[in-house]
């Protein structure tokens, strides 16, 4: 990152110079092999709030405690200096950056990282990462240098944003504009004020494409949260649909870190109602039960209509195939038609599906643990896979005078691949 970038930073915003002296002390305990808990507990206890907030935290049903823990030096002895310190962390600097900058909703941007927080947490113990709550911190500061971006920068920030939603990948924007994006500046950030190394690691690789079989430890909290972003569905901002490479990305995680589809399908499921409960819990503003909802909803329709507008594609794909005479297109057409059945099935799901999620339409959703994550989940998971194919048949229809039958079994392999990937339960197709 250019040194004139950070120094405009820290001009523009003075108050990220520096943590909060409570939480220097915290980071200095956490770096230090020697610290013990009661140093840890003397120094957290000089904070009432942070007190406050650790306490109602480690009584969430998430630890379970077998009895009401009333006391720091409980918290640690019950969940552990690292646990203690990672949530301190992340609770302290969620405070410091609640109601910085106005372009970004704060609501939705929170919504987002607490969702990768949990997340992140869920497949850490899934993988077997110690202490899966170094993950939630990691999870929960993912995107905080898009925030001091946006502090800094608000035009150019806008722009970025802009561009983004209409299919640039947002980092690709940010390196232009900057030579860095939001993902190092939050690393960069997060090392000056000296947190540990994995959780700052792991903030600046969230958007990295990882290479199949790169399972080194050193990389396995970075992937975590790379995971936990990639399978998330509220975002504060709009996003195009993944291309191949975050595709093929989100499959390359999941095998690296060990973990079946089945896991992973489990992680997803109950992501809406998590996040409504815990928030709670952690004082983090994420807005109404019926706001949460009321996004789920929008999540949903805005699939509708990609599946629509994909469905569409695919049908002037036929067509164009059947105006085409040359007998070397005819394997390519017949691959076209038969994965026509597929996109119809999954609008059938996604039209069958939305009741689930009326009540938010209706204004009668009072209980969060009554909404079910998974139409969401499913659609999501079935409009990826039906995009990332329509762009391999495209290629393929492109190629003029057709191709062999070796390409043409490669691509009927890859389309089978991608749908048997679909967690079960979602709808199947013979190509």
């Amino acid at each position: 990152m250019s040194p004139d970038i950070f120094k405009k930073i820290l001009e523009d915003n003075k108050e990220l110079s520096s943590l909060p002296q409570v939480i220097v002390e915290v980071i200095n305990i956490a770096n230090d092999p020697d610290s013990s808990i009661s140093s840890l507990a003397g120094v957290i206890k000089k904070d009432p709030a942070l007190t406050a907030k650790l306490l109602r935290i480690v009584n969430s049903p998430y630890y379970c405690p077998a009895r009401e823990i009333t006391t720091i030096d409980q918290a640690v002895v019950t969940v552990g200096l690292r646990t203690v310190t990672s949530v301190a962390l992340a609770a302290s600097i969620y405070d410091k950056f609640k109601s910085m900058g106005r372009s970004i909703d704060r609501i939705r941007f929170w919504r987002h990282s607490l969702e990768v927080a949990l997340t992140s947490r869920h497949i850490a113990r899934e993988a077997g990462y110690e202490p899966a709550e170094e993950a939630f911190a990691a999870g929960l500061l993912h995107d905080i240098g898009s925030l001091v971006l946006e502090a800094s920068f608000p035009d150019e920030f806008a722009k970025n944003c802009r561009l983004a939603e209409s299919g640039v990948r947002l980092t690709s924007v940010e390196q232009r504009t900057w030579g860095t994006n939001h993902a190092r500046v939050g690393q960069f950030l997060l090392t000056q004020w000296k947190l540990p190394e994995s959780i700052c690691e792991a903030v600046g690789n969230h958007h990295v494409v990882y290479a199949e079989g790169e399972m080194s430890p050193e990389h396995k909290l970075n992937q975590i949260v790379n995971l936990a972003n990639h399978i998330s569905k509220f975002r504060f901002r709009e996003v195009p649909q993944p291309d191949k490479e975050e595709f093929g990305n989100k499959r390359i995680l999941t095998e690296n870190l060990g973990l079946s589809l089945d896991v992973l399908g489990d992680v997803e499921q109950n992501s809406i109602s998590e996040v409504a409960n815990e928030s709670s819990y952690l004082d983090v503003e994420i807005g109404s039960i019926e706001d949460i909802l009321r996004d789920a909803n929008h999540l949903l329709f805005k699939q509708y209509l990609i599946a629509e507008q994909l469905l569409h594609e695919n049908m002037q794909m036929q067509q164009h195939l059947s105006d085409t005479a040359t007998g070397n297109m005819q394997p390519i057409r017949e691959l076209v038609k038969s994965f026509s059945q597929f996109i119809f099935d999954v609008n059938e799901i996604i039209i069958n599906q939305t009741h689930t999620l009326q009540p938010a339409s209706s204004g009668k959703a009072d209980n969060i643990k009554e909404i079910s994550d998974r139409p969401v989940v499913l659609i999501n998971e079935s409009v990826d896979t039906i995009s990332v194919i329509l762009k391999e048949l495209r290629r393929l229809c492109d190629l003029q005078s057709g191709c062999d039958h070796k390409v043409i079994k490669d691509a009927k392999d890859q389309i089978r691949l991608r749908i048997k990937r679909l967690h079960k339960g979602k709808v199947t197709a013979t190509v």
